[in-house]
């Protein structure tokens, strides 16, 4: 088993979506801020269309879905702060992408 990372793009824009391959499989990867929680969510879709995750806060330097059961999903999200300070972003929430990067990081079963 080998640990694997895939890094998941942040944009500028309070709300935007993609697709992703994770784990052998296409994910839409939707993130939304959310000005009256003052705070950035996320949801997952798979590429038809159906919710496996919805409405989940990124929370920087924690395991996000660890403590999931998602189907074809073993790994977890990770949104590590790049070094700099990270406060200004609460206030300007385009700078996300600056202040952090993300993850999916999971074991490799081959």
């Amino acid at each position: 088993m080998a640990l694997q990372y895939v890094s998941l793009p942040l944009y500028e824009d309070a709300s935007y979506f993609y697709r992703v391959s994770l784990e052998g499989r296409s994910y839409i990867f939707s993130a939304y801020y959310n000005e009256r929680a003052e705070g950035w969510f996320f949801g997952l879709k798979t590429e038809d269309g159906v919710d496996v995750v919805v409405g989940e806060r990124l929370v920087a330097n924690y395991p996000i879905l660890i403590d999931y059961a998602l189907p074809n999903l073993t790994g977890y999200l990770f949104l590590e702060p790049n070094g700099k300070s990270i406060e200004r972003y609460r206030t300007d929430p385009t700078l996300l992408a600056k202040y952090f990067r993300l993850f999916y990081i999971y074991y490799d079963q081959e």
